[in-house]
């Protein structure tokens, strides 16, 4: 996500630039610090990787997120799945639509600042194309290898999530009292 989320950043400093409109930057930055810290504890928490020992989290998505939280074993709850489906659609939206106040602004001295409008036009498509191409690679790349098998995005089928379980007992236990049904082999 970091280049299509640098890519947005980037674009609404530039509408800021040609508008003088600075505030989606605070709203941005407010969310995404907020979205990094309940995503670890409503995602994060509930995979493998984060009952590793250190500050930082090392795995495949989210390589370098600070663990704020104790690990659970359990499978995510239906909350932590709706509150995670409503945060990636936020944080795939937010920075596309923090840029439309700028190009409102532009639009509104047209033709005298055509050009401006033009390339905040251009940004916003680079943008969209980063978003787009982020999301795809996180489901098409990562989620279908991914050991968080609670995550409503995981692709694992449930014979490797099943194989995965009966070989870390303490995931398993947590998982059967959420009467999760396993397959023994």
């Amino acid at each position: 996500m970091s280049p299509a989320l640098l890519i947005t950043f980037g674009s609404v400093i530039v509408g800021g630039v040609f508008t003088g409109i600075w505030w989606p930057i605070g709203v941005l930055l407010g969310y995404f610090t907020v979205f990094f810290i309940v995503e670890t504890r409503i995602l994060c928490s509930h995979c493998p990787y984060y009952s590793r020992e250190g500050v930082m989290l090392h795995c495949l998505a989210n390589h370098g997120f600070i663990r704020f939280y104790r690990y659970h074993p359990e499978p995510m709850n239906l909350f932590e799945r709706v509150l995670l489906i409503i945060g990636f659609v936020l944080f795939g939206t937010l920075p596309l639509a923090g840029q439309i106040p700028s190009i409102v602004r532009i639009a509104s001295n047209l033709p005298a600042e055509t050009t401006f409008f033009i390339t905040l036009l251009v940004l916003l498509g680079v943008s969209v194309i980063g978003v787009i191409f982020s999301f795809t690679f996180l489901f098409t790349r990562i989620c279908i290898k991914c050991v968080n098998f609670s995550c409503p995005f995981n692709q694992v089928p449930k014979e490797l999530v099943d194989s995965y379980l009966n070989k870390n007992p303490d995931m398993k236990k947590a998982w059967i009292e959420y009467n999760y049904k396993i397959f023994e082999d």
